[in-house]
């Protein structure tokens, strides 16, 4: 396991787009001020840096993973691994421990600019949503979000191991993170005789961190589930996810 870890932070560490995200994030989350002008909610979603991390976490995720699969070099890596399984949970681990960096880049960066009243200053310790301070409340959002993207990691893994190429995965990727609320909420006004499933599908999950955390008096509405059923059903489908990933990962041919 520790060598089959070793190669896959070797691999991150050494694309360029790896070291090019936070610059990315940076500018997108600089953006914000412009669309949204109340300073405590700017603080509390981050500055937007939750789609942002996603967006960078499918490149740099289905590059990391799918492109081998183009290459064929998953075959040194199942020749030296002592099973499949041990290459799987590695560029899991990996990818996710990329992804708690990039939150903990975002959140510094949300300190940062609030000292900089970049977007307006907020005061951390004023009671806010939740009955929690701002300063909480902005924590929270940031673990909530951590939590979040391991349906997208899990969807990720998966679509991988279904497809095999890289642009179709990262382009379906997109379309999930960036539609997929659309659709849930979509299915959910056509057909609200089906209200009671069709809203534990998982496209409703991706509403939980940025629409829902930061805005629930309007998105509950459209999610018809709470906080807590949101981030239930997103653990269970990114637990679903990995798992489908695996069993398909296994029984790959190369």
């Amino acid at each position: 396991m520790q060598a089959a870890l070793s190669q896959e932070y070797y691999k991150l560490l050494h694309q360029k787009l790896t070291w090019f995200a936070p610059g990315i994030i940076v500018g997108l989350m600089l953006l914000m001020p412009l669309t949204f002008n109340d300073p405590n909610w700017l603080v509390m979603a981050n500055f937007g840096s939750s789609q942002w991390i996603l967006l960078v976490l499918i490149i740099v995720g289905a590059t990391f993973f799918s492109m081998e699969f183009q290459h064929n070099t998953s075959l040194t890596l199942l020749y030296k691994a002592p099973n499949r399984r041990t290459i799987y949970l590695a560029k899991f681990v990996v990818l996710f421990g990329y992804n708690i960096t990039l939150h903990l880049f975002a959140l510094g960066l949300t300190i940062l600019f609030n000292t900089l009243a970049i977007g307006g200053h907020a005061n951390w310790l004023i009671p806010y949503q939740y009955h929690q301070s701002l300063l909480m409340n902005t924590i929270m959002t940031a673990t909530i979000d951590l939590e979040m993207s391991l349906i997208l990691i899990g969807c990720l893994f998966l679509l991988t191991c279904l497809l095999t190429n890289n642009a179709v995965v990262v382009t379906t990727s997109i379309i999930i993170v960036f539609m997929g609320q659309a659709l849930s909420s979509m299915l959910l006004h056509e057909h609200p005789q089906f209200g009671s499933w069709l809203r534990w599908n998982p496209f409703n999950m991706l509403n939980l961190t940025f629409f829902q955390y930061a805005n629930y008096p309007v998105y509950h509405k459209l999610t018809q589930l709470t906080n807590g059923q949101l981030l239930l059903g997103t653990l269970g489908y990114a637990v679903l996810f990995l798992w489908l990933g695996n069993w398909r990962f296994n029984r790959r041919h190369f």
